[in-house]
């Protein structure tokens, strides 16, 4: 006499809702680093190329309100007067600066960043966003 029985009832948890589950977490977090922005609010003119082969030590923002900014962390506008010596006191080793300057800012305001860095032998590179 065979008392056992043939129907084992398997005790497993479904694994396909805790994937699923994952793979939401995973979209939504991609979706909310795109959104992410780091910075200022800067609308950079668009050019063709916008590939920039070398790294920049600090950057420079000037805003659509032609006020400058060093540094995306920052939180205080930086004088006109006072910019020279704010670029300097912020540059390490290299001697890069990328300039990000608002398409609706006044030109002549990133040509003073130009001229800083052009006076003190700095590179400068013009970030823009691609087409």
């Amino acid at each position: 006499m065979n008392l056992r029985s043939t129907n084992k009832v398997k005790v497993e948890g479904g694994m396909s809702s805790m994937t699923d589950l994952v793979f939401l977490l995973l979209i939504f977090f991609i979706v909310l680093s795109t959104k992410v922005t780091s910075g200022h609010d800067i609308d950079l003119p668009s050019s063709k190329s916008s590939n920039t082969k070398e790294k920049s030590n600090i950057k420079v923002y000037v805003t659509n309100e032609n006020e400058y900014f060093i540094g995306a962390k920052s939180k205080q506008a930086v004088p006109q007067e006072e910019l020279e010596t704010a670029i300097m006191a912020e540059l390490k080793n290299d001697s890069v600066i990328e300039l990000m300057g608002d398409k609706l800012s006044s030109w002549e305001h990133s040509v003073k960043v130009i001229d800083i860095a052009k006076r003190n032998k700095l590179a400068v590179v013009i970030k823009t966003k691609a087409n």
